[in-house]
C-alpha cells in the first residue's frame, strides 16, 4: 500500500503506511529554512546528504551508549519491503512511532557575536540561567558548554529561548497531555518532569561533547547544536527516550573549520552561511524571490564536503551505494 502523507515540517515530510501502523516514515526534503522561515528554493540533494549524515551520527551515539534512536529501517532494501517507493531512496527512514517532546535542546560551546540568541549574555552576562564571564570575544570557546533549551515553534514560527526551570514546566505539560500516567506519577508530577528535563539536559550535553570531540579529529568545530527528543511507548508500556529529527547536521548546528578558526571575528560556517549572506545583501522584509542556483549548488557542495570529512563518504559513494542496494532489493522482491 502506498505511503500516506500525514504532516509537513519545515524541511521534512511525515508519512504512514496502514500496513505498518506502528511505524512512521520521515522524508528529508531539499527545502531549507533561514531563521525559521521556509524558502521555496531547494538545495540539490540536501535531503540525501543530511539524511546520511544524521543516520551516521545517530548510530554512533547509540553505539557508545549515549542515546538510542527509533530508526527501524534506513537502507533502500529494508524500506522497499515496507512499501517505500524509489523516489524516496536515500532521503527516507522508517522509525518506531514516537511522541515528540516540544523542546529544542541547544548546547552552545562558543560565543557567537552575530547570533540574536546571545543578546541575553550581552546585557547580563547570563544565558538563561548560565552565568558566563564578561567580555567574551566573538567565536571564543566558552569555559564549558552550556545548555539553553527553547520552545519549539511551528512552521514559519520562531522558537523562544527558555531557562532550564521553564523546561521542567514544558515537561509537566507534555506528560499531562501525551502520556498515560499512573496515580503515583500524577501525584509526583513535578518530580517526574524534573527527572525527565534533567535526563534530556544531561543527554544533550553528553551527545554534544562526544560529537565535538569526534569532529575535532576531522578539523571541524561544532560551535553549537540543536537536538530534539521523543518518547517511544514500548509494548510492555515502558517509556523510552530517543533522539529524533536530525543529529549534528549543517542544518541543526554551527560548524566551523579549525584550519581557518580565529577568535575575535565571525567564522565561515560549513552550512547555509552563503545563502544567509546573499539574503542579507539582496533581500529585504518578506522578499522570497528566487535565490541563484549557483548559491544553492555551492551550499550543496559544502554539505557533501562536510560529510566526506566527517565520515569519509562523498556524493559518488552514497548515490552509487543507494542505487546498487535498491536494484538488488527489487530483484530480491521479484524472485
Amino acid at each position: 500500500m502506498p505511503l500516506e502523507l500525514i504532516a509537513r515540517g519545515e524541511t521534512s515530510n511525515f508519512y504512514r503506511n496502514p500496513d505498518f501502523p506502528h511505524l512512521k516514515f520521515i522524508e528529508r526534503t531539499d527545502h531549507f529554512s533561514i531563521d525559521d522561515i521556509v524558502f521555496p528554493d531547494e538545495i540539490p540533494n540536501k535531503g540525501i546528504v543530511l539524511n546520511q549524515m544524521s543516520n551516521y551520527w545517530m548510530a554512533r551515539l547509540e553505539n557508545v551508549g549515549i542515546i538510542q534512536n527509533p530508526i527501524i529501517a534506513r537502507s533502500p532494501s529494508s524500506l522497499l519491503k515496507l512499501g517505500v517507493d524509489e523516489i524516496f531512496a536515500g532521503r527516507m527512514i522508517a522509525v518506531q512511532d514516537y511522541i515528540p517532546i516540544p523542546l529544542e535542546c541547544i548546547v552552545r560551546g562558543y560565543y557567537v557575536e552575530e547570533s540574536e540568541s546571545w543578546e541575553a549574555y550581552r546585557q547580563h552576562a547570563n544565558m538563561y540561567g548560565n552565568v558566563l564571564p564578561k567580555g567574551l570575544k566573538d567565536s571564543q570557546k566558552l569555559p564549558y558548554p552550556i545548555y539553553t533549551p527553547s520552545t519549539k515553534g511551528g512552521v514559519n514560527e520562531h522558537d523562544c529561548n527558555i531557562s532550564f526551570a521553564d523546561s521542567i514546566d514544558v515537561m509537566k505539560k507534555f506528560f499531562q497531555n501525551n502520556i498515560c500516567l499512573t496515580a503515583e506519577e500524577k501525584k509526583n508530577l513535578y518530580e517526574l518532569a524534573f527527572s525527565a528535563a534533567t535526563s534530556i539536559r544531561n543527554t544533550s550535553m553528553s551527545a554534544y561533547n562526544y560529537a565535538q570531540n569526534y569532529a575535532l579529529q576531522k578539523d571541524i568545530i561544532i560551535a553549537d547544536a540543536k537536538l530534539e527528543f521523543g518518547v517511544v511507548i514500548e509494548g510492555n508500556g515502558k517509556r523510552k527516550l530517543v533522539i529524533i529529527s536530525e543529529a549534528f547536521t549543517p542544518d541543526t548546528c554551527r560548524l566551523w573549520n579549525t584550519r581557518s578558526y580565529h577568535v575575535g571575528r565571525p567564522q565561515p560556517s560549513l552550512d547555509k552561511h552563503i545563502i544567509k549572506h546573499y539574503i542579507n545583501r539582496h533581500k529585504t522584509g518578506s522578499d522570497m524571490s528566487e535565490i541563484p542556483q549557483t548559491i544553492l549548488d555551492e551550499t550543496a557542495s559544502i554539505y557533501w564536503d562536510t560529510l566526506k570529512r566527517l565520515f569519509d563518504k562523498d556524493f559518488y559513494d552514497v548515490t552509487s551505494s543507494l542505487a546498487w542496494d535498491w536494484n538488488s532489493a527489487q530483484q530480491d522482491v521479484t524472485i
